[in-house]
């Protein structure tokens, strides 16, 4: 191994680590810009760390900080995301050490992965399991091909509600009753993510995209949806919901979709059979964590059954 050292990005000169974040991860310049958002620098003093080799980023572990609730108390977590080593720095025992150092920030540590990383974390004796899958539901076959991409405008202009959906953009009142249902629902669980005001303040009202975020109200369902708009393309991710999302909400979205020139819908469901996450436009989640209570580890495997979008680093990819 070369002279090398892992240290956190506090530590690293800001123009540089943009450009390393600019040429690592290809999501929204905004996304960069804000990255003091992205991984909620201040919350639990927990931040990412970088691997320098002769003065040159070259390795990155992110995260994003939350509270956990498990066995009815809080203990603080955090999302492993945005890992990545230059390729000529593969396979060279340097993606180890860095997944080492990161896991001594916080002794409660979650992520949803790929078929690589989970490789690493299976190597590290990290639990996993599979049981939710990212279902995209295309809502028209035809304007998604690429010449007829071409000929059309990427532009999402909301153009009216559909019969029992409300739409809102987003505004204290209805981020209120999702906060306050929120909180309720956890309150009567033993195990599940603290999704607080604070929580919700960072996560929506303080995000650089907040102008794409809708607020959406079926029957007694409350939603948060995300337009990501990419290549003509306009997707709707389901970020979060305070109930399950049904098979009648999914046809009332699709409507109201199609009305919207959306292209995709895309929601996290729990797997109900051994057949979901096989067919088109279903892909299963690597749900991977590790703990040094194995108490804990049991707990999350067997009774945590509510991730969303808006959980990790999903919404972005």
């Amino acid at each position: 191994m070369k002279n090398f050292h892992i240290t956190k990005i506090s530590q690293i000169n800001q123009v540089q680590l943009k450009e390393f974040y600019l040429n690592a991860f290809k999501y929204e310049k905004n996304i960069h810009e804000n990255y003091t958002w992205r991984y909620r620098l201040g919350f639990n003093n927990f931040e990412p760390l970088v691997l320098i080799v002769n003065n040159k980023i070259c390795g990155h572990a992110g995260l994003i900080p939350i509270n956990f609730k498990i066995n009815n108390k809080i203990k603080e977590s955090i999302w492993f995301t945005d890992f990545f080593v230059e390729k000529e720095y593969r396979n060279l025992g340097y993606g180890n050490l860095l997944t080492k150092s990161w896991m001594e920030i916080c002794p409660l540590q979650i992520t949803l992965c790929n078929e690589q990383s989970l490789k690493i974390f299976k190597n590290l004796n990290w639990a996993y399991n599979t049981k939710f899958i990212r279902k995209i539901k295309i809502l028209d076959y035809f304007k998604i091909l690429p010449f007829f991409r071409k000929l059309r405008s990427s532009n999402f202009k909301l153009s009216e509600e559909i019969d029992e959906l409300k739409i809102t953009e987003v505004n204290n009142k209805e981020l209120s009753k999702i906060i306050d249902l929120t909180e309720n629902i956890l309150a009567n669980q033993k195990i599940g993510f603290v999704r607080d005001e604070n929580w919700f303040k960072w996560r929506i009202v303080d995000c650089p995209y907040r102008n794409d975020i809708l607020l959406l109200n079926h029957k007694d369902n409350h939603l948060i949806a995300h337009i990501v708009k990419k290549n003509n393309l306009n997707v709707l991710n389901i970020i979060f919901s305070t109930q399950n999302i049904s098979s009648n909400l999914i046809k009332v979205l699709s409507i109201f979709s199609k009305k919207n020139n959306i292209d995709y819908l895309a929601f996290i469901e729990q797997k109900n059979n051994v057949t979901d996450g096989f067919f088109p436009g279903e892909r299963k989640l690597n749900f991977a964590f590790n703990s040094k209570n194995s108490a804990n580890i049991s707990q999350i495997n067997n009774n945590l059954d509510d991730i969303q979008y808006i959980d990790s680093d999903l919404d972005f990819f």
